[in-house]
């Protein structure tokens, strides 16, 4: 009776551990998914320095585009396929960006399993827009229009959470593998219960599902309140606030080729399709957060 008293114990003890363990392990990649969110934002208010080598330097405000292949790598461009503009990008977070020393997710944690979508605009490296060498666009600043036109020409959010609008981004950690999902793979739905995709039209992800034997995502977002107010905290720095002035209000010219100052080009005949005021100068990266914010 003693043995079996004593192995009884020992299982219902291992059982504990192994539960233990499991809790503990879905409790870091949470934290691991709150990690990436922060490091998104980051990304997205360091972008001038992440990609400072660049012969045109681009402003703050962008993310990057998704791993498609699940290489730990962004596949880029990305926001434009089959000809259709997309209103959302989706896939893998990336493990880092290579060649930036910059990086989403520690590299003992599972990459497989984190992923998110994004407002097309603010891809970092968008398809439609490429345009002189330059991957990146313009106007990514508070004054964006909230909604883009889908395939079908109607006007619409770009994505959505439970039916709320202003978001920019969602986040998602994958539970254990249910039912009829197999992996590793390539595709979304073997990893999370989430609409499917349709190229060109907007979606609406949801946070909660009926229950664990149907659902087990984790949901994060990025509103953009909370995307307008990290990038303007950057454009808006300020050294010396006695007197009350942006400094690159008064370090920059305005017609310095810098992402501060609007977006002009030269060229007559060849015209970015994005707006970019004719000058005699040109600055593709610009974003024009002089009129915003300068008096």
């Amino acid at each position: 009776m003693l043995v079996i008293g004593s192995a009884a114990w020992f299982t219902s003890i291992g059982k504990q551990q192994a539960s233990s363990m499991k809790v503990e392990s879905e409790d870091r990649n949470l934290l691991q998914l709150q990690k990436i969110k922060q490091k998104m934002l980051a990304y997205s208010i360091l972008t001038p320095e992440i990609y400072a080598n660049q012969s045109l330097i681009p402003g703050p405000g962008y993310f990057p585009c998704p791993d498609k292949d699940g290489d730990g790598i962004v596949d880029e461009p990305c926001g434009y396929e089959s000809a259709i503009h997309q209103t959302f990008v989706y896939g893998r977070v990336p493990r880092e960006i290579t060649g930036h020393f910059f990086s989403f997710i520690d590299e003992d944690i599972d990459q497989d399993r984190f992923w998110f979508a994004v407002d097309a605009r603010l891809v970092s490296s968008h398809g439609l827009y490429q345009f002189a060498g330059n991957q990146r666009f313009s106007n990514v600043n508070p004054d964006m229009e909230n909604e883009v036109k889908d395939d079908s020409n109607h006007d619409v959010p770009p994505l959505l959470l439970d039916g709320k609008t202003e978001i920019v981004m969602v986040l998602f950690y994958a539970g254990n593998a249910l039912s009829g999902q197999n992996r590793p793979s390539n595709q979304i739905d073997d990893y999370l219960e989430q609409p499917n995709e349709v190229i060109g039209q907007n979606i609406d992800f949801t946070s909660a599902g009926n229950s664990g034997t149907s659902f087990n995502d984790y949901v994060l977002s990025i509103t953009r309140s909370e995307w307008e107010a990290a990038i303007l905290s950057r454009a808006s720095k300020d050294n010396n606030p006695l007197d009350g002035v942006p400094d690159f209000c008064v370090s920059l010219s305005d017609n310095s080729q810098h992402w501060f100052n609007e977006c002009a080009y030269t060229n007559t005949a060849n015209r970015p399709i994005y707006q970019c005021d004719e000058t005699s100068f040109d600055n593709l990266t610009g974003q024009n957060w002089r009129a915003l914010i300068c008096p």
